[in-house]
């Protein structure tokens, strides 16, 4: 099984619409219905002053970071919640919005994967009007769809929803191994369930997620943590290694396979994260160390037979400066999408036994378009690659052939899977205002087979248009905008327009369809899907363009793109909202600090607003890669110019702001936000300053359909409101 494309995390959506313009439009000029503008709670001043290299940076909220947490903590962020749910929850448009989202997301299923195993099919996703994602499965193509598992039996009836985490099923599909956390934590426990009996067993309770199978499917290999990590502590990630788990042997049996650090010639980082794959049929198996449990830092290949006797003979093929960003392996062969050389990215084919990335073949070299993702199937490799905002699908064959295929429609290509004993790979299609669609690859002519695994939509979208367009910058480059929008909207710099943006580690902003926005499209809004640099939409060349000393590339994107969209006549000063998420509370802090009188609003969720102390968080030293170390002099002064929440300046009108923190994410930790939200209470003139809204049910994610409403319902109401 082979894992290509999936929408990133950074930014996840409840599948909800509204066909009803039944919300405040920007042609009504009525005098805003009055919000609760009591303040918000105080929040204790307790300056500590760091020197960085001669330079004194004063924290006026670090016992906010305290491990572990207060009682003062605890009861600050609750207040702050409360606070944010009564101010919300006045909002005129708030109510309405909420039930149109429920009201056309109630009629439609949720699909995410479709992941071919054994003759079988894994569908994950989730039926209409119910909470969670459940994995379904089909015996073949043909035969009746059952449950498989449902998270939430997981769980006891007084936890928090209970989330799928990941899912892997064995190159037989005979067993599957899963993970399940509660409330968003993460905290995953790792199962694995056998097909035929129903059976499961569980592997471990330490955070894990399995990393592959071996090639007969009775071995799976997983990465944990160690045994005594505390989550919130910077050491937290360190140390953790890949366990070897055999079919029929107690758990407790399980053993060390792959530490941090193994292997010759590592140069990697202490955070990386070793996981250990097989292929089925194959004699090989890799070993790999991840950055920030994603980029493949390192590459190693060993013989099964070795590894498994405990003497494994691990051979580098692949280092740092390769820049792998996916791999798969067919029998003796290893394909490498590496973009070290190539900003676009190549593929290369490496000979396990005796070549490396610098000796194999070139066999898919770089081009306009810019390589995205592969998977394998028994045919050949599937390569999708990206242009203009557009994706393609090219296939290598085991000769080394390469032939591009048809594809049905336009628009974006997510959820590839493919598997190594059936031709052809899985996959969805869908655009920002087109459905997603679930395609099989004939691999003989190349064209594609549509399938139904979710039931349709029940609302027209033919009302809804992507216009794409390219923004100038102040230093010549052109940054890609897409914008979504009625096709009847007219440019009369009135309109609510949304824009958001991401910019980070390399990452393609492909949000895909969303019903939801469609929802805020109706309402008279438009969304605009800003690909600042910082992101790979244009190569790894565009990521290193916002990266440490760059970074400020990232914001003046954002900025120069909303210039544009104004002097377009899309919208105006007082109509404009910026949205940023994760790695993006950079982009949206940074902008609004650096032109507060640009932004009528702005939405930072789960977002890294405190970079300078983000190396300190357990989910930090891995991003030095990315953002810097305090420990370096030129990327502190990075760090610096980068932190959103040392950019604060007093009594400046900043956007209304609205901030969003789930109360178990272990990625960005609430005190990142709340620090931020404390400083623009007391900084902004523009009172409150800042709404925190806290869920105590999520992490960095929605945790349930429930979530994901209530958290857009909040967004889409905020922004309308605070753009008319």
């Amino acid at each position: 099984m082979s894992h290509a494309i999936s929408r990133r995390d950074f930014v996840q959506w409840a599948a909800a619409s509204s066909l009803i313009p039944a919300i405040a439009t920007a042609n009504q000029t009525e005098k805003l219905a009055p919000v609760n503008r009591a303040l918000p709670p105080k929040t204790r001043i307790e300056p500590v002053v760091d020197k960085y290299w001669g330079v004194e940076v004063s924290d006026d909220y670090r016992w906010m970071e305290t491990q572990p947490k207060t009682a003062e903590w605890d009861s600050w962020l609750r207040a702050q919640g409360d606070y944010a749910r009564t101010s919300l929850d006045a909002l005129p448009e708030r109510a309405t919005m909420f039930k149109l989202l429920e009201l056309f997301s109630s009629d439609a299923d949720t699909l995410r994967n479709v992941i071919p195993a054994g003759g079988r099919l894994f569908i994950e996703k989730r039926l209409k009007g119910e909470q969670s994602f459940k994995l379904f499965v089909r015996d073949s193509l043909q035969a009746k769809e059952r449950v498989l598992i449902d998270p939430n039996s997981h769980r006891r009836a007084e936890d928090a929803p209970a989330t799928l985490d990941y899912l892997m099923p064995s190159p037989t599909g005979k067993h599957i191994a899963y993970g399940i956390s509660i409330g968003g934590s993460e905290i995953t426990t790792t199962y694995i369930k056998e097909l035929s009996t129903g059976d499961t067993v569980e592997i471990t309770k330490i955070l894990s997620r399995g990393s592959g199978w071996n090639s007969d499917g009775t071995v799976l290999f997983y990465y944990r943590v160690r045994a005594d990590a505390v989550p919130g502590s910077p050491d937290f990630g360190r140390g953790g290694s890949c366990w070897m788990h055999r079919l029929g042997t107690a758990p407790s049996a399980d053993i060390e396979v792959f530490r941090t650090s193994e292997g010759p010639d590592f140069d990697g980082m202490e955070d990386d994260m070793p996981v250990v794959r097989g292929a089925l049929g194959s004699e090989w198996v890799l070993g790999m160390h991840l950055l920030n449990g994603n980029d493949i830092n390192q590459v190693y290949v060993t013989k099964a037979q070795d590894l498994f006797a405990g003497k494994p003979q691990w051979r580098k093929i692949a280092g740092r400066s390769a820049g792998v960003k996916a791999i798969e392996l067919i029998g003796d062969m290893v394909y490498a999408l590496a973009k070290g050389r190539e900003s676009h990215g190549e593929i290369v084919k490496i000979h396990a036994g005796k070549e490396d990335f610098a000796s194999g073949k070139i066999v898919l070299p770089a081009k306009q378009g810019v390589l995205n993702a592969l998977v394998a199937a028994r045919d050949g490799i599937y390569v999708a690659d990206l242009a203009r905002g557009l994706y393609g699908l090219q296939r290598i064959s085991l000769t080394d052939k390469v032939a591009r295929l048809h594809l049905p429609q336009a628009g974006s290509v997510w959820g590839m899977f493919g598997a190594l004993d059936e031709d052809g790979p899985w996959y969805n299609m869908d655009d920002l205002t087109i459905p997603g669609t679930t395609y099989k690859v004939n691999a003989q002519n190349l064209h594609s087979q549509k399938h139904h695994f979710e039931r349709p939509l029940g609302f027209d979208v033919s009302c809804f248009k992507t216009t794409r367009i390219d923004a100038p910058t102040r230093d010549g480059v052109k940054v890609p905008l897409e914008i979504l929008h009625r096709k009847d909207i007219a440019l009369k710099r009135g309109n609510p327009l949304l824009m958001i943006a991401y910019g980070a580690y390399g990452t393609i902003l492909d949000q895909g369809f969303s019903s939801s926005n469609m929802a805020f499209l109706d309402a008279g809004g438009v969304i605009v899907f800003a690909h600042v640099r910082g992101g790979g939409e244009l190569g790894e060349a565009w990521h290193l363009a916002g990266k440490k000393a760059t970074k400020p590339n990232t914001w003046r994107d954002a900025i120069d793109s909303a210039e544009h969209l104004i002097k377009l006549g899309w919208t105006d000063k007082k109509h404009l909202a910026l949205w940023g998420t994760s790695a993006g509370g950079i982009m949206v802090g940074r902008a609004i600090t650096e032109r507060p009188d640009l932004f009528s609003a702005a939405i930072g969720e789960v977002g890294a607003f405190n970079i300078l102390r983000f190396e300190l968080t357990a989910n930090g030293p891995g991003n030095d890669a990315e953002f810097g170390t305090v420990k370096k002099e030129d990327e502190f002064h990075s760090l610096l110019k980068m932190d959103a929440y040392h950019a604060v300046k007093n009594g400046v009108h900043y956007p209304a702001c609205l901030l969003i923190t789930g109360a178990n994410d272990l990625r960005v930790e609430p005190w990142q936000v709340g620090k931020f939200a404390a400083r623009m209470q007391a900084a902004s003139t523009n009172l409150p300053g800042a709404l925190l809204r806290v869920n105590y049910e999520t992490g960095h994610f929605a945790t349930s359909r429930k979530n994901g409403l209530e958290k857009m319902a909040d967004i889409f109401s905020f922004v309308l409101h605070h753009t008319k």
